[in-house]
């Protein structure tokens, strides 16, 4: 919001209010038309610096504060101490500056202050944050995304266990529910029958007994001594007949009961609850753009004059790429790894730890791969695939960004100035901008396939296994030197450090080979015996100084210059 427009200072001090219409930074007061006449026609303040009025309003706040005069003494600010960096009037450097010896006329630092790399690296680092910022949001977002999605998930999966342990439970619960109806009719249908039976015996006990008493009553003595025989022998047959009730358990007592399986007081009492709901932390994939970061990558190029004799490397880890078939690889600045699997169509990022990140699969075969800082991509080439192209990944998004289409068979990769280098065959070494997928030439040589290709300042480098060369051109196209030695057999995979220094991977001489920025002086800096075998790719960490060497089959490993 812009302040309210200062007053004319002459005028104020007549005790005259006037609107002013520009301000000077010398006098640091307002002036209305009138004054600026005289202001301008004055010897002492016509080179003074003016500005109109709504600039000075647009400045903020704390900037307006900043005076030309010291607040202490009131006088003009003149010197510049570098040793506490802050301007001094006279009387400061007098009074407070006498044991300082680095000054400097202030005029001479503030000149070109506009136009300050100072100025220029402010207004970059301020933009990288801003975008750091929305790189940062929208990483956020998506995780508030996927941590939706997995929760809607989870709900699923916890409700289907639940579903599956309902109907497990109907299940069994029919299942003792039958068991129980079965057990109790069967001894329901052996109890009816027993009743039954001693009905029976009923009636004819009740039968005797009427007998009995007719007997006594109506018999003679020789009737009723013959039927007492008669008698006692059907009692001794019912009497066997209780007794066989009791020899074959028939009158025990049916009893039904039910114990219930341990498991299910263990469910009740051991399980508390469905499971556990955790949150993992994994590596966030958020590449933040820093200047010096980007300093230590995309630095000046300059040759340096250090025998490569004094170049040796340490293997700092071994990493496991769980597959073969790699034809390329490539370091993030966080200290990921990216491998491609030529033949699978996939690529493979692994933590700077070596456990594997996430893959993805790509629409061509996937031979060599190069890291877009810019915008956080990877670039794929797709070799002798019938889609010819270059796959641009999304690492945030683990998902393919774009393709650009080719009319030609593309090999070795490498980014230069957020474009495209690449070798290939049959047509030479082109120039890709990946914004708007156009091509140009660089080099107009027929190439045969599997070379690669890398960059250093205003040269091009390039390998080529067929005859066992590494060829070094200008951005123009012409040919700077070429190396070639039996040391060296089968070059594949190219990469330059930060002297210019050329490392190049013999595939058949099983071999890294680092060549000088000349191409004058080589020496060979690994061999089989340091892990090597079949290797085909190598990246150059320019920040860390490491270097990245994958052989075709399942290792790869990281070795540090020493």
């Amino acid at each position: 919001m812009a302040s309210a427009i200062p007053s004319c200072g002459p005028c104020n001090v007549q005790h005259i209010t006037k609107t002013s219409i520009v301000w000077c930074t010398e006098c640091e007061d307002g002036l209305c038309p009138q004054c600026l006449k005289h202001h301008t026609a004055s010897k002492a303040s016509r080179n003074h610096n003016t500005l109109p009025i709504t600039e000075y309003q647009e400045l903020p706040s704390d900037v307006k504060k900043i005076t030309e005069n010291c607040d202490k003494h009131n006088e003009k600010y003149t010197i510049y101490c570098k040793r506490h960096e802050c301007p001094c009037c006279g009387s400061c450097v007098v009074e407070d500056h006498i044991d300082c010896r680095d000054f400097v006329r202030l005029t001479n630092i503030i000149d070109k202050s506009k136009t300050s790399e100072s100025l220029n690296e402010i207004e970059q680092s301020l933009s990288e944050m801003a975008e750091n910022i929305e790189r940062i949001r929208q990483n956020r977002e998506n995780n508030m995304k996927t941590l939706s999605e997995k929760k809607q998930d989870i709900e699923k999966e916890i409700k289907e266990t639940r579903e599956k342990i309902n109907n497990h439970l109907d299940k069994i619960q029919d299942a003792i529910m039958e068991t129980l109806n079965t057990a109790e009719k069967k001894e329901t249908d052996q109890i009816s029958q027993l009743l039954a039976l001693l009905d029976g015996k009923r009636a004819e006990i009740s039968e005797l007994q009427n007998k009995v008493i007719k007997i006594k009553q109506h018999a003679t003595d020789l009737q009723i001594f013959f039927s007492i025989k008669q008698f006692e022998n059907e009692v001794s047959c019912k009497n066997k007949f209780f007794q066989s009730l009791v020899d074959t358990d028939t009158l025990k007592e049916s009893e039904l009961s039910y114990h219930a399986h341990n498991v299910i007081h263990s469910f009740f009492t051991d399980i508390k609850k469905f499971g556990d709901v955790m949150i993992e932390k994994k590596t966030c994939n958020v590449i933040l753009s820093r200047k010096k970061d980007r300093q230590a990558q995309m630095f000046v190029p300059h040759v340096s004059n250090m025998s490569v004799e004094n170049i040796n490397l340490k293997l700092h880890k071994t990493v496991n790429k769980k597959g073969t078939d790699t034809t390329g690889c490539c370091m993030f600045p966080d200290g990921r790894m990216a491998f491609t699997f030529y033949g699978l169509h996939v690529i493979k990022i692994f933590k700077p730890n070596g456990s594997k990140d996430f893959e993805v699969q790509t629409p061509t075969l996937a031979f060599d791969i190069a890291y877009i800082i810019e915008d956080n991509t990877l670039a794929v080439t797709s070799g002798e695939s019938g889609r010819q192209g270059i796959t641009i990944i999304d690492i945030e998004n683990k998902n393919i960004k774009k393709e650009i289409p080719l009319n030609c068979y593309s090999y070795g990769i490498t980014v230069r100035d957020k474009q495209l280098i690449c070798s290939a065959a049959g047509k030479g070494i082109q120039l890709i901008d990946p914004y708007n997928n156009s091509t140009n030439e660089i080099v107009c040589v027929e190439l045969p396939p599997y070379c690669y290709v890398a960059h250093f300042g205003d040269k091009i480098y390039h390998t080529n296994n067929n005859t066992d060369t590494v060829i070094c051109y200008g951005l123009q196209g012409a040919a700077q030197w070429t190396f070639k030695n039996k040391i060296l057999r089968g070059p594949c995979g190219i990469s330059v450090d930060n002297d210019g220094n050329v490392y190049v991977v013999g595939k058949s001489s099983n071999n890294v080979v680092v060549i000088s920025a000349d191409g004058q002086q080589h020496k060979e800096i690994l061999t089989a015996t340091d892990g090597l075998s079949s290797p085909v790719s190598l990246s150059y960490d320019k920040s860390t100084n490491q270097i990245l060497v994958a052989n075709y089959g399942n290792t790869a490993m990281l070795f540090t210059l020493v």
